[in-house]
């Protein structure tokens, strides 16, 4: 690894900014050298006119230069030491500047000027027209230790031509809550944005509920395009925007397509391997086989290969995003926009972490299918693209749709209808043999379900439908009668070296008692043995019977489980440990840490000059980024909370919080 790098070295060599050198800027100021000629002069009307005002930007453009608002005070709160260490770059006053938005850079001969995406999209079922980046600057692409290219961007650093109602402020207790659970989930294994650095802006408020402290939160990712950039040109019939947003994605993004999934031919999913009922396709409604393919099908079945493997993530995790619009949605499936995002404490599939998710649309349940909705949405922008195939396909992107034929748009529409079904059942391959293999990880199984081949796809899908079938609802259905907290319980099973079946006196219908207690609470044993042992079944509405029906049902899945696992408890755990985090950021403890900081100092945070005592937040911080590996949350820091923070507890009134989208 080289050495860390001063970030102006670092952009004077390699910064660029493909989005604006590549796309289309709105018209009103439509070149970086006009943006830098306002920015210079420095007139203030016209920085707040081009730079700050909302507005409907100009037709066929996928951005719009902007700059940071400028704050009376920038103080900076944590660092993430990973990110910069990721990016190589030292933590020196220069990058201080730059990550705060105090500073602005641009560069004439390279082309680049901060600026905002234009995008729209589909929130909560609704379209709701442009949106774009509302309180979000991207600054610049650098390259990081891996030699890939990171796009820069400040949140909540003010107005942007995207604003529309908003105020382009993000309150302390949001960037907090975003910095901590991007490096949270990147460094579980879970695809995700990263974050690189909070700014705290005393003296700057935003009016949610109340008046909040305000901050400035700088993160990354290889890129930010989202569903909705695909949404914007699909709503203003932008077929020109279109083909170069796609190529942009094609070229750009995914490196020309090298990681396409060219090998397996999408024929190979005219049979849905995971079919939702029993019921036979009607005649006269079976897939037609298509011939050829082009790269923009290819591009369109990668986008929703990597959304259906990285939702699998999500939810053999328990993580809830909260907010699944399309706007909130990656085209690399990274976890991203975090609003009221959640850890699920215990398994209840209708949870949402969202107080205005009334209709529990964004649950743990509905999750998935509202990722498959909102790539619906992707198809129906891409419909012309994916459904030219190599006949038309070169005449669509050269000449337009006005070319297209009566005839050639029957064809154009059948062949997309048959992408898009396919493209389904590709969906929920990739999705439920994915989920497998990462649940079969977290009890020490490995399936061997990551090589698919076209000759393999039928075993692999037999393979992960009766693993889920036998061992993962049944094991799910224990928990959610028991309701142990559920990351906790891969943990507790990964750490277990002890006999799973026993003929001894003490234990509790067959099974050993120590096993027991990584299913049941102390207080629900104390119930299980009273009936086994003493005969006596307390008065508590049903309980003990559906904890002794749970017993059933566990002693048979025992049986199950045991033949599939590694017989030596070594290699059980060698597998298990690599995925079972030993620390997931709860909510509750989110609030500790932002209780400390906005209520406990909030002298000291609106004071420019008061020192505050960030300990708590870089305790988080550190145990958050280093998931397994506990001799890296520096014992020496606050080493009261580290016992609370793992094994939580049972005060009901920490579990299953949520949250509004206010931030």
């Amino acid at each position: 690894m080289g050495e860390a790098r001063k970030i102006m070295s670092v952009l004077k060599d390699t910064g660029t900014s493909r989005f604006t050198q590549i796309l289309l800027a709105d018209q009103l100021i439509p070149s970086v050298a006009k943006a830098i000629e306002v920015k210079e002069r420095g007139d203030a009307d016209e920085l707040q006119k081009v730079f700050h005002t909302p507005r409907i930007v100009s037709q066929g453009c996928h951005f719009a230069y902007s700059l940071p608002e400028k704050r009376p005070h920038y103080k900076p709160l944590i660092a993430s030491s990973k990110a910069l260490n990721d990016l190589q770059l030292e933590m020196e006053p220069e990058l201080v500047k730059l990550v705060s938005g105090e500073k602005v850079y641009y560069d004439q001969d390279k082309n680049s000027f901060p600026y905002s995406m234009a995008y729209a999209g589909f929130q909560f079922g609704h379209f709701a027209g442009q949106l774009g980046d509302g309180r979000v600057v991207n600054i610049a692409d650098i390259t990081d230790k891996h030699g890939i290219k990171q796009t820069l961007q400040l949140k909540g650093s003010g107005l942007t031509p995207f604003s529309r109602f908003a105020d382009g402020k993000a309150v302390l207790r949001s960037s907090i809550r975003e910095f901590i659970i991007s490096e949270a989930l990147h460094h579980i294994g879970i695809p995700s944005t990263r974050a690189l650095h909070i700014t705290s802006l005393p003296k700057t408020k935003a009016k949610r509920a109340l008046y909040e402290s305000c901050a400035v939160v700088c993160r990354f990712a290889p890129t930010w395009v989202r569903i909705g950039n695909f949404d914007l040109c699909r709503w203003r019939q932008d077929h020109e925007g279109l083909v170069k947003l796609s190529d942009f994605c094609i070229d750009e993004v995914f490196h020309g397509g090298e990681a396409f999934p060219v090998e397996l031919d999408l024929n190979c999913f005219m049979n849905d391997f995971f079919p939702d009922s029993d019921e036979k396709v009607p005649e006269g409604k079976v897939l037609s086989k298509l011939v050829g393919t082009t790269k923009y099908e290819l591009f369109f079945r990668h986008v929703i290969n990597l959304n259906a493997e990285s939702v699998a993530y999500w939810q053999s995790y328990g993580f809830l995003n909260g907010v699944l619009n399309t706007d909130n949605t990656s085209i690399m499936g990274l976890a991203m926009d975090f609003g009221p995002f959640s850890f699920i404490d215990k398994f209840q599939p209708q949870y949402t972490p969202n107080h205005d998710d009334v209709e529990n649309r964004y649950s743990y349940a509905n999750q998935a299918g509202a990722i498959w909705w909102n790539l619906s949405k992707f198809a129906q922008a891409m419909t012309a693209l994916i459904g030219a195939g190599p006949k038309y396909i070169d005449g669509i992107t050269s000449k337009g749709l006005g070319a297209i034929t009566e005839k050639m748009e029957d064809d154009i529409v059948t062949r997309a209808n048959t992408v898009i079904a396919l493209a389904a059942n590709e969906f929920k391959f990739r999705f439920t043999t994915r989920y497998a293999d990462i649940m079969a990880k977290r009890i020490g199984i490995d399936l061997g379900l990551n090589s698919v081949t076209s000759e393999n796809l039928e075993n692999l899908a037999l393979k992960a439908s009766e693993f889920n079938h036998t061992i993962i609802e049944p094991m799910l259905q224990i928990l959610y009668y028991t309701q142990i907290d559920y990351n906790n319980f891969f943990v507790k099973l990964q750490m277990y070296d002890g006999d799973f079946i026993s003929n001894n006196s003490g234990a509790i219908n067959g099974i050993d008692p120590e096993f027991v207690k990584v299913f049941f609470t102390e207080s629900q044993i104390e119930k299980l043995s009273r009936h086994y042992f003493e005969g006596k079944d307390d008065a508590d509405s049903g309980e003990t019977v559906r904890l002794v029906e749970c017993m059933d049902n566990l002693r048979s899945w025992v049986h199950v489980y045991t033949r599939l696992i590694p017989s030596e408890y070594k290699l059980r755990y060698e597998i298990a440990k690599k995925v079972n985090p030993l620390f997931t950021p709860r909510s509750y403890i989110f609030e500790q840490v932002i209780q400390d900081l906005t209520d406990k100092q909030r002298d000291k945070l609106n004071d420019p000059g008061a020192e505050l005592d960030t300990s708590l937040l870089e305790k988080l911080y550190k145990m958050s980024a280093n998931p397994y590996e506990p001799a890296k949350w520096d014992e020496n820091l606050r080493p009261e909370v580290v016992e609370d923070w793992i094994t939580h507890g049972e005060e009901e009134d920490k579990f299953m919080k949520q949250c509004s989208c206010s931030s």
